[in-house]
């Protein structure tokens, strides 16, 4: 990080004891680490043709999304045999024509036999329940990784939410962990690699730690609505020969909006911490297009600033570019390669020759499990501006995919089934992974993440140059 960051710690951080051996990084040590860790990200480099399949043009793809049925979806609804055989043969239909990574799936090899599968499960019964009905098409449409596709708001796969493990908290030292008392980690049952499972973290006083993080496999409206309990303890044996068993804190997934009642939401929020600015907004919302860029210049005249992101589900996929440009100034690119298989055009693509920003300023981003698409379009932009750190829980992973909802004629099954684009990340790297989502810098639960990260500036004396 170059010396023009506007930002003076008075103490030196992540220094726990007078030890040489325990990591003793300065303020700006940490940042310089963090971005070398975003610069690793490359843009992904795709053949296209690798994903256009056959090109279906706008009149018939438009079809499944003019003639959604207005009946409403009924789980007790009892279908013949050969409804629920149309209802399939209308859903693969629009797989084939409208579905944009069709192909990244393995298209209508992979596509066909599914269908037949389906087919063949039905062909033993002369009825089904309409619920059924959906549990079958979800369990057979497994191999279809993609969070924005749905059927009744279900998922075909599991999120990975994560588990803290906060019980006692650990330094990170040249020969592996200890705690903060000294007492240094022989190992932990079951894994080998240490790294994999210690995140950088915060204390509850906001003091930098390091802690164990587990993710787990959990459907996603299970963790939204009631705390998850993790099924794996983690036995932590140290070199004096003591052991100790810890314990994962519950998990459910935090958000500020209320579903129920989306009239009570509030889309742009500002305020301020002390003398940092904070800005929220928690949908990419075309209406409120003008307030959310206007915040992005707001925080861009602070030397630190604090965008929140962890309500924010996603929205109008122009806007991440739009906020980004309005906040360094400077266009910013990214990582990803949007195609329309259906057209068999590339929408965007990533300009590999200047993608780093120097920026002077720097932006904490905070976002949560509930921070999804066009979020996650936002962080990968983000990741290619000097200074940017971002704090909380992995995100969503709803990155392939995009939403327009069409109706099966006689379930009124809603299935949400992108219009032909698809959005390719990096992969090789673990960058972003569709269910799991974006790793933040420093892991922290998501519901306390503002109140750590004011704690850990504050603690470490931050002051404007």
């Amino acid at each position: 990080m170059k010396k023009k960051l506007c930002i003076i710690l008075s103490l030196s951080i992540l220094c726990f004891t007078g030890c040489s051996s325990v990591e003793n990084l300065t303020f700006e040590e940490l940042m310089e680490e963090v971005n070398a860790k975003h610069q690793e990200v490359e843009a992904v480099d795709v053949d296209i043709s690798d994903y256009i399949g056959d090109l279906v043009d706008d009149e018939q793809r438009n079809q499944y999304y003019l003639n959604n049925t207005q009946e409403k979806y009924d789980p007790e609804k009892v279908l013949a045999q050969q409804e629920a055989m149309e209802d399939v043969t209308y859903l693969f239909d629009a797989f084939h024509d409208c579905y944009g990574p069709y192909e990244y799936f393995g298209g209508a090899k992979v596509f066909d036999e599914a269908e037949d599968k389906i087919k063949g499960e039905l062909q033993k019964q002369e009825s089904i329940k309409s619920a059924d009905f959906e549990q079958l098409l979800l369990q057979e449409l497994r191999f279809v990784k993609d969070a924005h596709f749905g059927i009744n708001m279900q998922r075909t796969n599991p999120v990975k939410i994560p588990f803290f493990f906060r019980e006692t908290a650990f330094q990170r030292t040249k020969n592996g962990y200890q705690t903060t008392e000294g007492k240094k980690v022989k190992s932990v049952e079951g894994y080998e690699n240490l790294d994999e499972i210690m995140k950088r973290s915060l204390s509850k006083e906001g003091e930098p730690v390091y802690y164990p993080v587990l993710l787990k496999d959990c459907d996603f409206w299970e963790a939204f609505e009631t705390p998850q309990t993790c099924d794996e303890t983690l036995t932590v044996h140290y070199t004096n020969g003591e052991s100790e068993e810890l314990e994962a804190e519950p998990y459910q997934i935090y958000t500020e909006m209320d579903i129920e009642h989306p009239e009570k939401n509030k889309v742009v929020r500002a305020w301020e911490d002390g003398e940092i600015p904070v800005f929220q907004f928690n949908m990419f919302d075309e209406k409120h297009r003008d307030s959310i860029l206007t915040g992005a210049k707001k925080l861009r005249e602070a030397p630190i600033s604090i965008l929140d992101l962890r309500s924010n589900t996603g929205g109008n996929g122009g806007i991440p570019g739009e906020w980004m440009e309005r906040y360094t100034q400077k266009s910013v690119s990214g990582h990803k390669t949007v195609i329309d298989t259906k057209e068999g055009i590339k929408i965007e693509d990533s300009d590999t020759e200047e993608t780093w920003v120097e920026h002077d300023k720097m932006l904490i981003i905070l976002v949560g499990k509930y921070s999804a698409s066009s979020s996650e379009w936002l962080l990968d932009l983000a990741y290619n501006v000097e200074n940017v750190l971002i704090v909380g829980e992995n995100t969503s992973g709803a990155i392939i995919g995009m939403t327009s909802k069409i109706s099966l004629p006689n379930s009124a099954c809603q299935v949400d089934i992108g219009s032909g684009k698809v959005s390719l990340f990096p992969e090789e790297e673990g960058y972003m992974e569709e269910f799991r989502g974006v790793y933040p810098d420093i892991w922290v639960p998501a519901k306390e993440a503002e109140d750590l990260i004011l704690q850990f500036l504050e603690h470490y004396g931050v002051t404007e140059s």
